[in-house]
């Protein structure tokens, strides 16, 4: 079982024990998805214990998960407010509270429905909670995402990109959109079209021209070089003339004025075919949705369950193709499901039998070819690839499709 994908139905703390030599330091990314202690009981599982219990039954999964993941991987923990704090108190003791890398809050719905009429604010999140193994090991791939809107920092027109940095000059963005749709000015322009209409064609024309927009924004000074301060002291005594720092493997640092160049076209990127306007991925993730999704990967789950979406974006930054991925509470199999269009390798751990068999009914579909649904088309997946299922104490099972 050392190079197999698997999925095992049985007690995580147990399965992990056993298999502790074999799996030390494997998984990239342990991702613990425990009941959230609601205080319901579902059809699928008892989400109704007591607080301590539920707390030290959660020290017992992470103290077994944390010498399974690699020195530069990373343990990611969902959970929603119920016991938010025992969760991060729990991992703290056992991870160490200085590898802890971040909260990030995850909007799962709207403030609509019967949630609406409760008493105090309408609960529409939950809470994803990274630590790192080491943190001065770690390894994340930075992410980023589509804007809503055009940045209107950057309003500024370099005219000769290509020429050497010092014979740099610039013109007002607006000016120059103006002029290109056959007005004098760009108060003319906003007269004959309307500011809404002016400006978005001011954005189509930035991003059709990103090359040559730029914004300037002022450096934190204490978090450059010495070399970088210098420069921008000298950009100040000559303030038309701009000054470039190269810097192997970085951007060149480039400013004018005392004020850093940023270009437009660093935060393009081409998405679905388009360019697109993106910026840094923060600690808030309100683009991912979780309606309609109690049927996706042909495995019926109503409550509770995770879209495709969530773990796409969680794996995408945690681990690389081919790094493995640890679910120890697998339920209907999103983890391993999304793991395996991704390319990744994984173990997933299911306790309850009709779970653990719905979740392999689930990758069967995935390894066929026939699931459409969730990240197949984001990934390109088309099937392929194997998975074992084995119960403790049983012999395994191998499920394999020929890509």
């Amino acid at each position: 079982m050392r190079d197999d994908n698997v999925l095992v139905c049985g007690d995580n703390v147990r399965v992990m024990q056993a298999h502790a030599r074999a799996w030390s330091e494997r998984f990239r990314c342990a991702y613990l998805d425990p009941p959230f202690n609601t205080g319901r009981r579902f059809a699928e599982y008892d989400d109704a214990h007591d607080p301590k219990a539920w707390a030290a039954c959660l020290r017992e999964t992470v103290e077994a998960v944390l010498p399974l993941v690699t020195r530069d991987g990373t343990i990611a923990c969902e959970i929603d407010d119920t016991e938010l704090g025992s969760l991060i108190e729990t991992c703290d003791a056992v991870l160490g509270r200085r590898n802890r890398v971040a909260i990030i809050t995850v909007v799962r719905s709207a403030a609509t429905g019967h949630k609406a009429i409760n008493r105090g604010p309408v609960n529409v999140t939950d809470y994803v909670v990274l630590w790192a193994r080491d943190k001065p090991s770690l390894r994340l791939n930075p992410l980023v995402h589509p804007r809503s809107s055009y940045d209107a920092a950057y309003r500024t027109y370099l005219e000769n990109p290509d020429a050497p940095i010092e014979r740099w000059t610039f013109a007002p963005l607006g000016r120059v959109v103006a002029a290109s749709l056959g007005h004098a000015g760009t108060h003319a322009a906003r007269r004959a079209l309307g500011g809404e209409a002016f400006e978005r064609e001011l954005a189509r024309f930035a991003m059709a021209h990103a090359k040559h927009v730029v914004r300037f924004a002022q450096p934190r000074f204490e978090a450059i070089s010495r070399e970088a301060r210098d420069l921008v002291l000298r950009s100040r005594m000559a303030p038309g003339t701009a000054f470039g720092l190269r810097r192997d493997g970085r951007k060149d640092f480039i400013v004018r004025g005392g004020n850093r160049i940023l270009h437009l076209s660093d935060k393009v990127r081409v998405i679905d075919g388009e360019p697109t306007l993106v910026e840094p991925l923060t600690n808030v993730w309100d683009d991912i949705g979780f309606q309609g999704i109690a049927r996706e990967g042909g495995v019926v789950f109503s409550r509770n369950k995770k879209p495709e979406r969530l773990m796409h974006r969680i794996l995408s930054m945690t681990t690389d193709a081919g790094d493995w991925v640890l679910d120890p509470f697998a339920g209907s199999g999103t983890t391993p499901a999304t793991a395996h269009k991704m390319g990744r390798r994984w173990v997933a751990i299911e306790r309850e039998a009709e779970l653990a068999q719905r979740a392999a009914s689930r990758l069967n579909r995935v390894i066929e070819g026939v699931d459409e649904t969730g990240v197949t088309r984001v990934t390109g997946f088309r099937g392929g690839g194997a998975f074992t299922t084995q119960s403790v104490g049983t012999k395994p099972r191998t499920s394999r499709r020929t890509a």
